[in-house]
């Protein structure tokens, strides 16, 4: 079956959603457990994890389905830099402040997984 680029962005904006649902999570588990300093550290270390993924999505799919494929090639590989470099500079920016470190690598990691274990749940 063969997915249009509408299906494909869409797609895309679900698991966004899912990572910031998995962070919220993470986070509240971290606060009924540890505090608030602990879950806002869950929940940063979260969004770490799910912000470059969306503007990997707003770049990557940008000329999906408007362009040629030379086009769509060129905007997910800087896409995928521009996500690279935002996750570096999100955690200097956050490790600034004083945060826990566990609760904030455990929202960035469980985020991460949530990336990786969505294609289980969705169809296409």
């Amino acid at each position: 079956m063969e997915l249009n680029p509408r299906q494909v962005r869409l797609s895309a904006y679900k698991l966004i959603a899912c990572q910031v649902a998995v962070a919220a999570v993470v986070a509240l588990v971290f606060y009924l457990i540890n505090g608030e300093p602990a879950a806002r550290s869950a929940f940063k270390g979260g969004l770490i994890a799910a912000v470059p993924n969306l503007v990997f999505a707003l770049f990557a799919f940008w000329f999906l389905g408007r362009g040629s494929a030379e086009q769509a090639r060129t905007a997910m590989m800087r896409g995928h830099s521009l996500k690279i470099v935002l996750t570096i500079v999100l955690f200097v920016v956050v490790m600034q402040q004083p945060i826990a470190a566990g609760p904030l690598m455990a929202g960035f990691i469980l985020t991460l997984f949530a990336q990786w274990s969505t294609a289980i749940f969705f169809k296409h």
